[in-house]
């Protein structure tokens, strides 16, 4: 197998002797004048064999020798040195001692030069085999290691290239391997159910309190009040609230350019348009009937996870949201007057409320700055939205005047205060938790908890259809299942091509 030879000599004619014999035996020469430049090359070019003259200026053979030897990517270069001494046995061993590997007269036979480089070759590859062996043999100690501390993320031990060898030890590597991923697809499995079950109590915990809403706003405005000053309030209090908790835990950010113009779109969002929707149609629309139609965001944050390339738009996905519209359908069904235009054209406006809720859900999960802390983040957005407010309320002289008497509105509005913020909290980390589409199954739950919420605190009803349909709608909350976060990807992915 040809190799690639260096070739040190200061003699010019000894450096093209010993080139051309070496180019014979069929392999490739570089030369070097001195033990300076041998160096130089030997730090930049991989050599196979070097062969040595002895007797240089600058540095001679023996310094070259000592100083391969303090650099590890040239200690393992077999050497063989040349020299025309007189005393040729005691540089011989001086060249031994220092790590050549063999020894040729200047006036060498062609014969010994194949012999001597032949065996230098052959101890090179010997060496690397080992090396490499070892190599292998470390990989796969810590690789057991690894293991042995309880990771089992079969990316983590590195063995990739590894299993591919067939012999002893990448098969080794592979039952190593194996074992991991097997073990890996176990624990995916437990965490993705402990996460199924973290994000439906969440959703569960979204709805109940959000579902107080509509039943708390028509409650509020059945005592008079305008939504643009009962939004301000509201507002305002959970700003204080959020803020307050922000600021008790040193949390309160200083927003750039960016930041503080996200804050604002969403204060436009949810602050404003979400909020003002929800207090003017509770105004109109029965607290049951205005909670089913939240659930209709379901669907618009499919589709706007799915047009983004937020979410994965998996069948099953698409079909537990289909399942929970069905349910949906069928209380709307009960809950219908095709005789009253007036109510159906409110229903219509109501419609908004969904479409807004959907489109925070996806600015929530996309851009919210990551930096900012979550109450900071709540308490800035509604302190945005009632600071926008305020001018409008006062022009149109809709501002709304509480105190300093606690009565049952000021507690009305410090309670929608505390559930606005609350509910916003809750779907921060329900996000976070388990994707934008996850969050829309809390419609559902929004959905019972407000016709739940408006049974008890307004006398509302609800029929045993409608109770039927809510089976269905926790089908499709099971069918909706969280996102699979980028770690569990990887892995699934690795499986399945090893399998």
């Amino acid at each position: 197998m040809p190799a690639h030879i260096l070739v040190v000599d200061d003699d010019r004619l000894n450096r093209m002797k010993m080139r051309k014999a070496v180019q014979h035996l069929g392999h490739s020469v570089d030369v070097a004048e001195n033990g300076v430049e041998a160096l130089e090359a030997l730090n930049t070019t991989p050599y196979d064999v070097v062969l040595l003259d002895i007797m240089m200026p600058e540095m001679d053979g023996f310094d070259v020798l000592a100083e391969m030897k303090k650099h590890d990517e040239m200690r393992d270069v077999p050497v063989i040195v040349i020299s025309a001494l007189d005393d040729e046995t005691e540089s011989v061993v001086k060249a031994i001692e220092l790590g050549a590997e063999d020894f040729l007269p200047k006036s060498f036979d062609p014969v010994l030069l194949r012999a001597r480089i032949g065996a230098s070759l052959t101890k090179k590859r010997f060496r690397d085999q080992e090396r490499e062996y070892f190599g292998r043999i470390e990989r796969l100690t810590e690789a057991a290691e690894i293991l042995e501390s309880g990771r089992f993320n079969p990316e983590s031990l590195d063995l990739g290239d590894l299993a591919q060898k067939n012999d002893p030890l990448g098969r080794l590597a592979a039952v190593f391997r194996g074992m991991a991923a097997e073990i890996y697809q176990r624990e995916l499995k437990l965490k993705r159910a402990i996460q199924t079950l973290q994000g439906t109590f969440l959703v569960l915990a979204v709805g109940l309190v959000w579902g107080l809403t509509p039943a708390l706003s028509r409650m509020a405005s059945g005592l008079g009040t305008q939504p643009l000053g009962l939004a301000i309030w509201v507002n305002g209090i959970a700003a204080v609230f959020c803020l307050g908790i922000a600021a008790y835990r040193g949390k309160i950010p200083r927003l750039n350019f960016k930041e503080f113009m996200f804050y604002v779109y969403w204060a436009i969002i949810a602050g404003i348009l979400q909020r003002m929707t929800t207090f003017v149609a509770t105004e109109h629309v029965e607290a049951a009937m205005l909670s089913l139609v939240v659930t209709l965001q379901g669907f618009m944050v499919f589709a706007f996870a799915a047009i983004t390339g937020m979410e994965r738009a998996s069948p099953r996905r698409l079909i537990g949201l289909i399942v929970g519209l069905i349910g949906v359908s069928l209380v709307l069904y009960t809950r219908f007057d095709g005789t009253n235009g007036a109510q159906n054209a409110w229903l219509l406006f109501a419609l908004l409320l969904p479409l807004l809720f959907a489109v925070e859900a996806i600015v929530l999960a996309g851009k919210r700055p990551e930096n900012v802390d979550v109450f900071a983040s709540v308490g800035l957005m509604m302190a945005f939205s009632a600071i926008m407010l305020t001018p409008w309320a006062y022009f149109s002289g809709d501002l709304l005047s509480l105190g300093p008497e606690i009565g049952r509105l000021e507690f009305l509005v410090v309670l929608m205060g505390i559930v606005a913020a609350s509910s916003l909290l809750l779907a921060f980390h329900l996000i976070a938790t388990a994707g934008a589409v996850f969050y829309s199954q809390s419609a559902y739950a929004m959905t019972i908890a407000g016709v739940v919420w408006g049974m008890l605190l307004l006398n509302e009803e609800l029929s045993f259809l409608a109770w039927g349909a809510f089976a269905i709608i926790v089908v499709g909350m099971y069918l909706v299942e969280p996102k699979a976060n980028d770690e569990e990807l990887v892995i699934k992915r690795s499986f399945n091509e090893r399998n």
